[in-house]
């Protein structure tokens, strides 16, 4: 049973490639992800990025302005709705050191405004079933420089009409329809990211 148009049970993955720890449920979204064009990538899957010569993590940066002031503000109305429904709530883990973002290891730094959202019980319920998202505002230069560390990788190009997708094949039951995992969607202003492609669409566009 693939995670694409149901919740999923209660359960833990552990995410390579990137940095991440995350657990996923998914609840019902309407629609099917926009699909594009792959552009395979001549990478070396599997490999970490390198570390900065001081051993300390970048400094975020970014001189674009947030859009979206919290997880709520961030999440689509129909997306929102399910939250509700399974009594979630939703948080911000950026800066939390029990959390984390999956931008944190582009090589200028995770996004200044960057959005690394939760949707579960609670900070403090001790349970497996979540969803997470981010978001954050992102200028030309750091896209650019965040992409070509995607691709290093192992990431595969998408083009799609919002902008372009980094993605990775997901294991089973970690996967949408097309067989996608975890996934960036890179526009004019702004980076997004879910560990599920599909799950993509419970991100709203900033206005």
């Amino acid at each position: 049973m693939t995670p694409s148009r149901r919740l999923l049970a209660p359960t833990l993955l552990i995410a390579t490639a990137l940095l991440l720890t995350a657990c996923v449920s998914e609840p019902t979204t309407p629609g099917a992800p926009t699909s594009g064009t792959v552009s395979p990538s001549a990478t070396a899957s599997g490999t970490t990025a390198s570390p900065t010569s001081s051993g300390a993590s970048p400094s975020p940066t970014s001189t674009t302005s947030a859009a979206f002031a919290s997880c709520d503000d961030m999440i689509t109305p129909e997306f929102r709705a399910q939250v509700t429904q399974n009594g979630w709530v939703g948080w911000n883990m950026a800066g939390d050191t029990t959390g984390h973002s999956p931008f944190d290891q582009f090589p200028d730094g995770a996004p200044k405004g960057q959005l690394s959202c939760r949707f579960g019980a609670g900070p403090d319920v001790p349970t497996d079933n979540v969803l997470d998202l981010a978001w954050a505002p992102i200028d030309s230069a750091a896209s650019r420089a965040a992409q070509d560390a995607l691709e290093t990788r192992g990431f595969q190009r998408i083009e799609v009409p919002a902008g372009v997708e980094w993605a990775l094949r997901g294991d089973e039951g970690w996967a949408d329809d097309e067989g996608w995992g975890q996934t960036f969607l890179f526009t004019g202003t702004d980076v997004r990211w879910a560990m599920i492609r599909n799950q993509l669409d419970y991100i709203k566009p900033a206005a």
